[in-house]
């Protein structure tokens, strides 16, 4: 799993997290680990670029919704865009596309998460 971070210059306190690789359980260790520890008052949403991502599995939807959580306490969100058919179709039928706001484009994403 590659995992970059970069400070999206559209809304303040939000980073663009570009994935690539499987997000499974060692991919979704590795996410935890690094964007757990970012996200607080300074950083409250996440934009996911999945474009690069050819498979997530349970425990990579799973650490995607305990960010959620924790990014939400503190009055922030989370949206996905990018995602290949496959991995979409992951989130639908877990039935998680629209609470973690999965979106075709980078522009989309954003606008959701200004109006959360």
């Amino acid at each position: 799993m590659q995992l970059a971070y970069e400070a999206d210059s559209e809304i303040e306190g939000a980073l663009v997290v570009r994935l690539g690789g499987a997000l499974e359980v060692n991919g979704a260790a590795r996410l935890w680990e690094s964007a757990s520890v970012q996200a607080g008052d300074d950083v409250r949403f996440f934009l996911f670029d999945m474009s690069d991502v050819h498979i997530v599995t349970s425990a990579g939807i799973g650490v995607l919704v305990r960010l959620l959580v924790r990014l939400r306490a503190l009055g922030g969100a989370i949206a996905i865009f990018g995602c290949s058919e496959k991995v979409c179709e992951v989130f639908t039928i877990v039935q998680l596309d629209g609470i973690l706001q999965v979106c075709e484009t980078e522009e989309e994403a954003r606008q959701k998460l200004r109006s959360a």
